[in-house]
C-alpha cells in the first residue's frame, strides 16, 4: 500500500494536467455507480485488492473510497501550497499505517 500511495502522489506531481482531467474536472462520468465505465471500475479494483484484507466485510468500497479521498486531499492541498511538499512521505506513511496496520 505504501508503494501504491507513493505511485499515486508521484503520478499527480508529475502529470498535473492529466491528474486534473482525471480527478478534478467534471468529465461527466458516473463514479461509484452501476453505470460507471468498466475501466474506472477496474482502476478502483486496483485500490481495493491490496486493501481488501483490512476493510469491513460489509463495506469494502466505503473503506477504499475513504483511502482514495485522503490521497486525493493530500495531493490537492500539497499542489495548492497548503501543505509543505517536503512532508509528503511522512503524510503517506501516516495514512498507510492508519489504514493498513502492521
Amino acid at each position: 500500500m505504501a508503494a501504491l500511495a507513493r505511485a499515486y502522489t508521484d503520478f499527480a506531481a508529475g502529470n498535473p494536467a492529466l491528474y486534473d482531467a482525471m480527478f478534478s474536472l467534471d468529465n461527466g462520468l458516473p463514479f461509484a455507480d452501476e453505470a460507471t465505465p468498466a475501466p474506472l471500475r477496474e482502476a478502483f479494483q486496483s485500490l481495493l485488492a491490496p486493501l481488501a484484507d483490512h476493510t469491513h466485510p460489509d463495506e469494502p468500497g466505503l473503506f477504499v473510497e475513504t483511502f482514495w479521498a485522503a490521497l486525493h486531499g493530500l495531493v490537492t492541498l500539497t499542489r495548492a501550497g497548503r501543505l509543505p511538499t517536503d512532508r509528503v512521505p511522512d503524510r503517506l506513511t501516516l495514512l498507510v499505517n492508519r489504514f493498513v496496520p502492521r
